[in-house]
């Protein structure tokens, strides 16, 4: 007993005279070879010849058209190289800048008269007093600026 599919390939080989004798022997040993290569030239008797045949030039014209599909298809190195370069330098610049509107003097102006900062001495006097204890826990003298 042989699975479907192997038993269909071997057919298939024994057809075109691909089938080793050992194989042969194994085929000619199954029972439902038979009836597989019955429905085989079934199919072969159902098939009608074609009584047209190709002009002799039509070959050649076929395989041309395929090398200039396959020629247009495959872009050359050289044709990559710009289009690379050129997705690298959009790539740079969209990275690099940024492409919000700067807000107009007017807008500016608006916001900054709505929201004013009172500076006042306790403010000044909050901030001193601050900078000398991140001092004081940092054990650095080092300028406030720098943190």
């Amino acid at each position: 007993m042989m699975n479907a599919k192997k038993l269909g390939k071997w057919i298939l080989l024994e057809q075109t005279g691909e089938l080793s004798t050992r194989k042969q022997k194994i085929l000619n040993a199954c029972p439902e070879a038979q009836a597989k290569r019955d429905e085989l030239k079934a199919f072969c008797g159902a098939i009608v010849p074609s009584e047209a045949e190709p002009s002799p030039w039509a070959v050649t014209r076929i395989r041309a058209r395929l090398k200039t599909e396959r020629r247009s298809i495959l872009l050359p190195a050289r044709v990559w190289q710009p289009i690379l370069a050129l997705a690298v330098c959009l790539t740079l610049v969209v990275t690099t800048f940024n492409f919000t509107p700067e807000p107009s003097v007017v807008s500016v102006a608006a916001v900054v008269v709505g929201e004013v900062d009172v500076w006042n001495v306790q403010f000044e006097e909050d901030l001193v007093e601050l900078e000398s204890l991140i001092l004081a826990i940092s054990g650095d003298l080092l300028d406030i600026t720098e943190m």
